[in-house]
């Protein structure tokens, strides 16, 4: 659903990729917040999106001083939180954690030097193909529930076959456009998959906490847009934390 306006942003990159990403943290943080706060407008709810959209703002503008102030929000949360034994609050403060960061690592794959449309690319379809896989591969063949307690649709080949759809697309994609080695590429489809599979589990056990089947009606009849994203929440950072290390080292 989500996958071509995705593709688009990152091809052309500034300024629409960035008003994309910035328009995804806020709508996220939104349906955390609604979410955990039990669909209550309230000022704590809207201290959660002004901390995310100050890690943004932090991105383009002192980025270490806007990354504390978030932090600090973070903070705060939390701190509240487990002084009034509210577990609402401390789970708000997850929220903000991981979508800034998601964002900030969205951003910055982006922005990496002569790869960042490729990698984005390549990491939104492997995202893509890993749900994609899990939903046929588990529909047709079925088998042992993967974990029934947080998400009963999903099943052990289902992920086998999202593992099995990534690495095929890493390997089209990054060893021949990109010049990577295969099994480098097939390495990364394996563990792309895995933290998608991860990521979405995450965020169906924070509903399920709540009691809430989707994360908004943002999108008719698929939800809201934490529930389409949830694979990419740690990827991106995960990408983003090996291109720091690895910086330019895979390309030719």
């Amino acid at each position: 659903m989500l996958a071509p306006p995705f593709v688009i942003a990152a091809y052309y990159g500034r300024p629409w990729f960035d008003l994309f990403v910035w328009s995804m943290g806020v709508l996220m943080i939104w349906e955390w917040s609604k979410i955990a706060l039990d669909g209550k407008k309230c000022f704590v709810g809207w201290f959660a999106i002004g901390a995310v959209v100050v890690v943004l703002i932090g991105y383009y503008f002192y980025f270490l001083t806007f990354v504390i102030l978030g932090a600090v929000g973070v903070l705060i949360c939390g701190l509240v939180g487990r002084r009034n034994n509210d577990s609402r609050l401390i789970w708000l403060a997850i929220g903000i954690t991981i979508i800034g960061i998601f964002c900030l690592g969205f951003l910055w794959i982006r922005d990496f030097p002569e790869s960042g449309r490729i990698l984005m690319i390549w990491l939104i379809f492997a995202v893509w193909f890993t749900d994609t896989g899990g939903y046929f591969f588990g529909r047709i063949i079925g088998g042992p529930k993967l974990a029934p307690a947080i998400s009963p649709n999903k099943t052990w080949v289902g992920l086998g076959g999202g593992v099995l759809l990534a690495a095929i697309w890493s390997v089209i994609w990054l060893s021949e456009i990109s010049g990577i080695a295969i099994g480098v590429s097939v390495g990364a489809g394996i563990v792309t998959a895995i933290l998608a599979q991860i990521g979405d589990l995450g965020v169906s056990k924070f509903k399920r906490r709540f009691g809430v089947k989707d994360s908004s009606a943002l999108i008719p009849g698929h939800g809201g847009l934490l529930d389409r994203t949830d694979g990419l929440l740690l990827t991106a950072p995960a990408l983003a934390i090996l291109l720091i290390l690895a910086g330019e080292s895979w390309f030719k």
